[in-house]
């Protein structure tokens, strides 16, 4: 575990491993219902299940965030994504999914710090680009991501689905 201190509590973020996958299915699960409560239907709660969760840790780096004992907050990076980026993909970049903060702890900045933090990890892993994509319908995500120093690059389409491509250049 890394800490992560400011002005609010300190956050302890590390790798999730097989011993997390409860607190991470109730965090990504308390999600996808804040989500539906709001009318983006992006995530159902029944995807994430603990195989789902465990299959998510065997392909991607996911991340966990303590604060006071407490599970605040995930996020999941992975080192490729041509499948959204295409061409754009040529190893220089870390790619951010799957962000989710407590909405107990909403407003408080943790999003933000998780965001700094996924930046260090990347920049340290020798890497040019932190990026990110979000559902291009989901406008208060894309305002935030904006706010955070993301620079929209475009807009991607799949069967049903367009994602905003976001990066920020280390």
């Amino acid at each position: 575990m890394s800490t992560c201190p400011d002005a609010g509590a300190e956050l302890e973020i590390g790798r999730a491993g097989p011993a997390d996958t409860a607190l991470l299915q109730e965090l990504y699960v308390e999600a996808a219902r804040w989500r539906v409560s709001r009318g983006i239907l992006l995530w159902d709660e029944k995807t994430f299940t603990r195989e789902y969760i465990a299959g998510l840790m065997a392909d991607y780096e996911m991340f966990i965030a303590y604060s006071g004992g407490e599970a605040v907050g995930c996020f999941m990076l992975q080192w490729s994504d041509k499948p959204l980026w295409g061409e754009r993909d040529r190893g220089d970049a870390g790619y951010l999914h799957r962000l989710v903060v407590t909405r107990k702890r909403s407003g408080l900045r943790l999003g933000t710090r998780l965001l700094e933090w996924a930046e260090g990890y990347i920049r340290r892993a020798g890497k040019t680009y932190f990026r990110l994509d979000c559902m291009s319908e989901n406008s208060g995500l894309n305002a935030y991501y904006r706010n955070a120093g993301f620079v929209y690059l475009e807009t991607v389409r799949g069967d049903g689905w367009r994602a905003n491509l976001y990066e920020k250049k280390l």
